[in-house]
């Protein structure tokens, strides 16, 4: 469990996420049912098909342009939980990004993050989580080579684009480059373009 801020207008929020196996086997319909009962003791929950996540800057980018897309009225959907995975994903179509990012059945792990002004209700949000889906995966979102070619074509960047931020080949390397491109996406939804 990762716990950060988040800047708004008039002080700030607070970020969970963390990665949970799905032990529990849960499929689609009890990750939807989950996450409605869940989301109705914070400002926002989402669960997120983790395959999709490149790393906690990715998660922290998308939380704080969705955060200020309701505070500045510019919002995509009508709800945070659904403006989370607008960002996410970088998409501008909910459906599609729905379908990018949202849950499966047969899903490995996934991902849940918790929006709230009180801390200690994130805490429980993500135990609760930690309960009906399963352990949390450390460390979260493992990058392998598989994953970063399958983000970069989820999310149209080329090796030029990587090879903007990092001239290293190494896994590691290549996935904090590779971060920084989806970051850039992301802030991109809110632009329009």
């Amino acid at each position: 469990m990762i716990i950060e801020r988040l800047a708004i207008k008039d002080g700030e929020l607070c970020i969970g996420f963390s990665e949970n196996q799905n032990t529990n086997n849960l499929d689609t319909d009890n990750f939807l049912k989950l996450a409605r009962s869940l989301s109705e003791s914070v400002l926002a929950f989402q669960f997120i098909n983790s395959t999709m996540i490149i790393d906690k800057m990715h998660l922290l980018s998308s939380a704080q342009n969705a955060v200020n897309a309701m505070n500045g009225e510019y919002m995509i959907s009508r709800s945070l939980d659904v403006e989370l995975i607008v960002y996410t994903s970088a998409q501008r179509q909910i459906g599609l990004a729905l379908d990018i990012m949202g849950v499966k059945d047969q899903l490995a792990s996934v991902a849940a993050v918790c929006i709230d002004e009180d801390e200690k209700k994130i805490r429980q949000c993500l135990t609760d989580v930690s309960k009906r889906v399963g352990e949390e995966v450390s460390p979260m979102f493992n990058p392998s080579s598989e994953k970063i070619r399958s983000l970069m074509e989820t999310f149209g960047i080329t090796d030029l684009e990587i090879e903007q931020f990092t001239d290293e080949s190494d896994l590691a390397s290549r996935a904090q480059a590779l971060s920084k491109c989806i970051v850039s996406k992301v802030s991109q939804v809110a632009l329009g373009s």
